[in-house]
């Protein structure tokens, strides 16, 4: 009886194995041209290796454990004192030294404000130098030691136009037409060598200008360069043109449609803005002598303190006192060519025997010597004999270089014809090139 059961049970079990695998069999063959799609499961990337900085700044979770301090440079400070006060190491700061590129954030003035973080050890990790509302020098601490970067904030240069008509003053005239107060300035300094401002420029001259304005996030942050400029002068008998020539953001200086350099040897006034009181006259009579006696000079009338700048490049000859000429300065400069300048309130900071540059400031408007009023005595040698500054004719400055002219010839021709459209009723398109 247990054979037979035996038998039976195995009988049952080979068959129901068969059924099953005939069965599983049928199915795939069924299915065998049916599309099958795999379940697909995502992974995460692995995350790209990031830079030193962001590793130990934003990135980082101790950056959380860092502290914030703010200090202000003193007056005659340094970063090393004003590190010092946040009881930063000397160590750290020589290490800050010794960066090829330290000037970026040892460079501090007066009143200059840094924002420095520490860590929980009160170790120096970065320090945020602003040096503009565009420009901040930021030092990171890194794996290898610390690290000075710039940052620069991207600026939208747009281009603008001003126009007018002279009715007193040309500041004020240019106020009116929408110019800065610096480019005012600037406009004054290109055509300083062939125009006297205080001077020659009356009612009913003319002026239009082309310049750029600088944008910070959609807000004005002041002007830029000026690009061209035009100013007519005695009804309408002479007209001086400036077109500015640049080398990527390096303004190379400003020429003439002819591509002629307006820089020359000499400004043609050493201050700005001021009023002629007496010219060059072999037979003036003088207010303090009360006699004849020959005026080789010209007189600025002014402020007291007014600046008064170099005409020329040279080297100071003398810086001292004389009984007619008060405080004063003489230059000489390259060939037969001699200034003076006199009556001043004090000098500048150059010495004699010292360089200058044209336009450095050399001294300051006052009324020393001889005088009966604050005012600036100028003078121009020629070959040590007297000219009148007000009508020499200066040599001219370095023509335009070769590899500037076909370019310049293409801007300047585009620009000059903007300049002709241009008046107190019309306007130009913006943000062109």
């Amino acid at each position: 009886m247990k054979k037979t059961f035996s038998r039976q049970y195995l009988w049952k079990t080979l068959l129901v194995t068969l059924f099953v695998a005939g069965f599983i069999s049928f199915f795939f063959s069924a299915n065998a041209n049916t599309p099958f799609e795999p379940k697909r499961t995502q992974h995460p990337l692995p995350e790209q290796t990031k830079n030193i900085e962001q590793t130990t700044t934003a990135s980082n979770p101790s950056t959380k454990e860092w502290q914030e301090l703010v200090v202000k440079i003193r007056k005659n400070g340094s970063l090393g004192a004003a590190l010092d006060r946040l009881k930063i190491s000397p160590a750290t700061t020589h290490a800050i030294n010794q960066l090829k590129n330290s000037h970026l954030l040892t460079k501090v003035r007066s009143g200059d404000q840094l924002t420095v973080w520490v860590d929980k050890h009160h170790q120096l990790q970065k320090i945020l130098y602003p040096k503009s509302q565009t420009l901040s020098h930021e030092l990171v601490k890194t794996e290898n030691g610390y690290r000075i970067i710039e940052k620069k904030k991207p600026i939208d240069i747009r281009t603008e136009t001003a126009s007018g008509t002279i009715n007193g003053s040309f500041y004020v005239a240019a106020k009116k037409a929408g110019l800065s107060a610096r480019s005012i300035m600037n406009l004054s300094d290109i055509f300083a060598w062939d125009i006297d401002f205080s001077r020659e420029l009356q009612v009913g001259d003319t002026f239009k200008v082309i310049y750029e304005t600088k944008y910070l996030n959609g807000k004005y942050i002041g002007d830029g360069s000026i690009l061209a400029a035009e100013i007519t002068r005695n009804k309408g008998k002479q007209t001086h043109h400036a077109f500015i020539v640049r080398d990527e953001d390096k303004v190379i200086g400003y020429y003439d449609e002819n591509g002629r350099n307006l820089k020359k040897a000499f400004l043609r006034s050493p201050v700005d803005y001021v009023r002629i009181t007496s010219k060059y006259n072999p037979k003036r009579f003088h207010p303090v002598l009360k006699r004849t006696r020959p005026h080789r000079g010209v007189d600025y009338g002014g402020p007291q303190g007014t600046p008064i700048r170099a005409t020329g490049d040279g080297k100071i000859v003398f810086r001292g006192w004389g009984k007619g000429y008060g405080r004063h300065v003489k230059i000489k400069h390259a060939g037969k060519y001699t200034t003076l300048y006199a009556h001043f309130s004090k000098f500048g900071k150059y010495k004699k025997g010292q360089y200058v540059k044209q336009g450095d400031v050399i001294g300051y408007m006052g009324k020393t010597g001889m005088v009966t009023g604050v005012h600036l005595h100028y003078e121009f040698r020629v070959n040590n004999k007297h000219v009148d500054p007000l009508k020499v004719k200066f040599p001219d400055a370095q023509p335009l270089a070769k590899e500037y002219r076909a370019e310049f010839k293409k801007s300047s021709s585009f620009l000059l014809s903007q300049l002709e459209r241009l008046d107190g009723r019309t306007n130009i398109v913006r943000n062109f090139e």
